[in-house]
């Protein structure tokens, strides 16, 4: 059953004319009787008496036209609604973000994205990059974005960097190291760490930074996935937060937190990356939260892009 024969039908219920309904369609009357025909043809029934002067809808055809008014107006919504879904003026987006993408970009984000789209609903798991990938994997989520350094390769995933995030000193501003210019790392060790989930390799870089045998634990007082409640603390109290300056520069704008800088330390960062399915074309509602992503992750402070397979320097 041909929809664009339905409109054809229902115009000439409405005019019962050939001539005014060809002319309503921007069709030859030849064009339209043969569209009616086949329609016919495909019931095996006449849907309307015609004589070289009326034209008059069969008691079938009064069914079939009351049944094809309901079918054209629910095809027009779904044209409309497939339309705005193209243009990503509406449906959802279901992604997921690590805590440090959660913290350093996903405010501006949801401002961009409502400014711009506010008929679109975001759906957004943030959590740890394992969970994410769970959710991935049950297709509960289109794509994550995520510290990736931990996942391992493999062929139904695919990993593409999106930036570095610089850090991970931070303190409050009236630490007691702060006042010390002949600071060392291993002056960090008497005061421990507030940190995220910290994967595997950057335990060891980590250790070795601060003069640590292989086989001794980090310091960490707190470990968990929100930079908010990590922030909070060492904004209150002298442990060190282990965290990049973008997740946390609102409370360095502020002032209630400063980055803790020492000479001759190697650029320590986070490997931001986007996660999403192997072969499986994002809708264009989700390319486009991404795009926004890539906008709002290259204005973000001691952040470095990954452009044409490289990573950019940093601004300054």
């Amino acid at each position: 059953m041909d929809i664009k024969r339905m409109r054809h039908a229902i115009a000439l219920a409405d005019e019962l004319s050939f001539a005014r309904a060809a002319d309503k369609l921007s069709l030859s009357q030849p064009a339209l009787s043969r569209s009616i025909q086949t329609l016919e043809e495909e019931f095996g029934m006449p849907l309307f008496d015609r004589d070289n002067r009326n034209v008059a809808l069969t008691t079938v055809g009064s069914m079939f036209i009351e049944q094809a008014r309901r079918l054209v107006y629910q095809a027009r919504g779904l044209e409309r609604d497939m339309k705005l879904m193209r243009n990503s003026d509406v449906g959802t987006v279901a992604f997921g973000a690590g805590p440090l993408p959660t913290a350093a970009f996903l405010p501006g984000l949801l401002s961009a994205i409502r400014r711009e789209k506010p008929g679109l609903h975001l759906a957004i798991s943030s959590n740890n990059w394992r969970y994410l990938l769970l959710h991935l994997r049950a297709e509960e989520i289109e794509f994550f974005v995520a510290d990736t350094r931990d996942i391992a390769p493999e062929t139904s995933i695919t990993v593409t960097p999106l930036c570095r995030q610089f850090g991970p000193f931070i303190c409050r501003p009236g630490h007691p190291l702060l006042a010390r210019a002949d600071r060392q790392p291993s002056d960090l060790l008497a005061y421990g760490f507030a940190s995220l989930m910290m994967p595997r390799a950057t335990h060891a870089i980590f250790r070795q930074l601060l003069g640590l045998p292989m086989h001794e634990a980090l310091p960490l007082v707190v470990e968990c996935d929100n930079v908010r409640l990590l922030s909070t603390l060492a904004a209150e109290d002298d442990v060190i937060l282990l965290a990049t300056e973008a997740s946390v520069m609102q409370e360095i704008r502020e002032g209630r937190l400063v980055p803790l800088h020492f000479d001759n330390l190697p650029p320590l960062y986070a490997e931001i990356g986007i996660v999403q399915l192997y072969g499986r074309t994002l809708s264009p509602a989700a390319s486009l939260v991404l795009e926004r992503l890539r906008t709002i992750a290259a204005g973000a402070p001691s952040t470095s892009m990954f452009v044409d397979g490289q990573y950019q320097p940093l601004a300054g």
